[in-house]
């Protein structure tokens, strides 16, 4: 009876969400149509119930699942808004969740308290965004799973309405960096923080790039969702943040972008000598923590590593290694299992898609030329991150969908949009 309940109800808001596709005004754009944009979110839909299935079903153990160790925490939390609202209100809150009235429920769960200074891996947050799709849910993770995919389609196609003005005549070009990589649809449809990462990136980039008045309204979502990205990985936000910031700098300032670039890279030098070692050991750190937990669950992609000393020279000295896992492996000659081979032969197309646009390269100007340095940056400098800090491959593969986007969009925003139309075979 519990089943046909969740179906049904999954049914209910699968149907719903379409129809406000076909009926929001939000969805209106000159030249892309509706049955687009309900494709695409059909595509993120099928992709969350995949991913999903193989988290069930492939990797049959829920204690090394995040899905399940997001979703199983909630489980505990959720019916205490019922039974002890004071409880789940300090738990949802952070406020007093040492009492021993409160801790005590804390118990039962795994990973709602992993260290609050993990600056990689802080799982609180979306384990309370499960609490609350819970109530709309019937605590269902495929519902949980749909309804999360809802928020970061629309993030995602308010991105695509933010951008598009910068790659005409043919914005529709930016339907394979927002809606169809494979890998970035694949691991943004789940239960996972970088579907909330996705829902998130939206409005943050609307409020900095968007040229539209922006409403009281739109700027309380903005500072939600730049807040929520803090929360939930504050590298991302950081680098997120920081690029955007020095884009509407770069508007602002009436100087060659030369100029400008020498003036970035100073700041970025300044930073790293007065926090050079703070960093350092933040990076390695979390570098080394990962590689023990690595062994000790004996991931079958991971790297072997050295470990090294937190310093500064020692991240500088990780930066080609770091750039080489994250960005160019797994090689397809490396083999492993059936996943990792199909993300290898899909990371070597998206490389050969990036040096066959080099063919259609158009030097960008003005805010063009702003904007695409800004996503170079946010890309490499996540890419980078991920790969000092995260020794394997499978994991690498999951955690730079963040940074895929912004690279193909560095890349297209040096290309000659109109050539590259012509380039195409007709309908496209």
């Amino acid at each position: 009876m519990v089943e046909i309940i969740h179906a049904g109800l999954y049914a209910f808001y699968l149907a719903l969400f379409i129809w406000l596709i076909y009926r929001l005004k939000f969805f209106e754009a000159d030249d892309t149509s509706r049955h687009y944009f309900a494709g695409f979110f059909l595509l993120k839909v099928a992709a969350g119930i995949a991913l999903t299935l193989v988290y069930t079903y492939y990797y049959t153990d829920p204690g090394k699942a995040d899905i399940y160790r997001y979703f199983n925490d909630s489980r505990v939390i959720s019916p205490l808004l019922y039974t002890d609202p004071d409880a789940w209100f300090s738990i949802m809150t952070g406020i007093g969740t040492d009492a021993p009235t409160v801790f005590k429920y804390l118990v039962d769960t795994h990973y709602f308290s992993h260290p609050d200074h993990d600056f990689v891996t802080n799982n609180t947050f979306i384990i309370r965004v499960n609490v609350l799709l819970n109530y709309l849910s019937f605590t269902n993770i495929y519902i949980n799973t749909l309804l999360l995919n809802w928020l970061s389609f629309l993030s995602l196609t308010l991105m695509y309405k933010t951008l598009r003005v910068y790659f005409l005549p043919y914005s529709r070009v930016l339907y394979l960096p927002l809606f169809l990589l494979p890998s970035v649809v694949f691991w943004s449809s789940g239960l996972l923080k970088e579907n909330l990462l996705f829902a998130c990136l939206g409005p943050v980039v609307w409020l900095y790039v968007g040229n539209r008045n922006k409403t009281l309204a739109g700027w309380v979502i903005a500072a939600v969702a730049a807040f929520a990205m803090i929360e939930i990985k504050l590298q991302v936000a950081c680098i997120t943040i920081v690029g955007l910031s020095v884009f509407v700098l770069y508007r602002s300032i009436k100087i060659a972008v030369w100029q400008r670039v020498a003036l970035l890279g100073m700041l970025i030098a300044v930073l790293l000598v007065l926090a050079g070692d703070s960093v350092a050991a933040l990076l390695i750190g979390k570098r080394n923590e990962f590689a023990e937990l690595a062994r000790l669950e004996n991931a079958g992609s991971y790297l072997k590593i050295t470990i090294y000393n937190p310093t500064l020279k020692n991240v500088i000295r990780l930066l080609p290694e770091a750039f080489q896992n994250s960005i160019l492996r797994p090689y397809v000659w490396e083999g492993g299992k059936l996943f990792q081979l199909a993300f290898a032969i899909e990371n070597t197309l998206f490389l050969l898609l990036l040096a066959g646009l080099l063919f259609f390269y158009k030097k960008p100007v003005g805010y063009r030329l702003q904007l695409c340095l800004c996503f170079l940056f946010i890309a490499l400098a996540n890419y980078l991150i991920i790969g000092i800090t995260v020794p394997v491959l499978g994991a690498i593969v999951h955690y730079r969908v963040i940074a895929t986007p912004f690279l193909l969009l560095a890349v297209l925003l040096a290309v000659d949009v109109e050539k590259l139309r012509k380039a195409l075979p007709s309908g496209f």
